[in-house]
């Protein structure tokens, strides 16, 4: 029978009906959501001032969310349709609050000298594409917290809490990096006022160094074996294992870097000439690297 080859269970089909459509309301509502907390209306926002950075904007936080939520539904199926369609609810809920503290956490500290938000209001791409991956890389992060840790409905909301406080420290660290990289490139220029400029280069490079640490990060869920009775022990040997990843991809691309971008200046391309090429190349390494440490990881 070719129902014997087919990897899905077909038992729970209701269940995963009742999953898809709750995810499809929920990733429908966030255009209304984000303009609820943009205090402006989305459709006036994207289709009469044509405003493509908060379209980016948006984009990026309804693929977070989505991302989130695969690790809602991938998970064992509820002990009712009742208890399934309550705990999709509520993650999905908790997702979108914590990306909205993901966008205050990242102005207020990671970029203190730069509103995101008033920037994207004013068509700034730039920053509209750093706010897109900011949320997308701690979705990651906290989506490989979800299919990581096992148990009932409370350990699950500490594991994603406290998934997201780590994924922050990191992200902030990350930040920190960057914007020292910059300076030290640029005769001490701020890496903030280059993302006011709408250096579209400077943005997609930041943007794919922080998913790449993300997918790094996450496949740190992988090295770790979970164990509820000790939780907050394999939780700081997590943090502890990200960490290294972190760093671990930050040199590993800088030796690719060096050989992929051989006698570029990349100083003076991406953030004076802005070019986006170059950007996209070196950002793209980072990204790379991520996806081969998850494979090493999973294999």
């Amino acid at each position: 029978m070719l129902s014997e080859f087919i990897n899905v269970d077909l038992d729970l089909a209701l269940y995963y009906l009742v999953d898809f459509l709750i995810a499809v309301g929920i990733l429908s509502a966030m255009r209304y959501l984000a303009g609820m907390v943009s205090s402006v209306s989305a459709t006036h926002e994207i289709s009469q001032n044509d405003n493509r950075a908060f379209g980016v904007s948006l984009a990026g936080s309804m693929v977070a969310v989505s991302i989130m939520l695969m690790g809602v539904v991938s998970g064992d199926a509820g002990y009712s349709l009742a208890n399934e369609f309550i705990t999709v609810i509520l993650f999905g809920v908790i997702g979108i609050l914590l990306m909205w503290v993901t966008r205050i956490i990242f102005d207020r500290i990671s970029f203190p000298g730069l509103s995101i938000h008033d920037q994207i209001m004013q068509g700034n791409l730039s920053a509209s594409i750093i706010d897109a991956s900011n949320m997308i890389a701690t979705a990651i992060i906290i989506k490989g917290a979800m299919t990581w840790v096992e148990g009932g409905l409370q350990m699950s909301i500490i594991a994603v809490v406290a998934s997201f406080i780590a994924s922050q420290i990191i992200m902030a660290l990350a930040t920190v990096y960057r914007v020292q990289v910059y300076a030290k490139r640029h005769n001490g220029a701020q890496l903030h006022t280059a993302i006011e400029q709408d250096n579209v280069a400077l943005s997609l490079r930041f943007s794919a160094y922080r998913i790449g640490i993300a997918i790094a990060v996450s496949s740190a869920f992988t090295a770790v074996e979970y164990a509820p009775e000790a939780f907050v022990s394999v939780f700081l040997l997590w943090f502890g294992v990200a960490l290294v990843l972190f760093v671990l991809l930050t040199l590993i691309a800088i030796v690719i870097r060096l050989g992929v971008l051989h006698q570029v200046n990349i100083a003076e391309e991406v953030g004076q000439q802005k070019n986006i090429s170059v950007g996209v190349i070196e950002g793209s390494i980072y990204i790379v690297v991520g996806l081969l440490i998850a494979g090493l990881i999973g294999a």
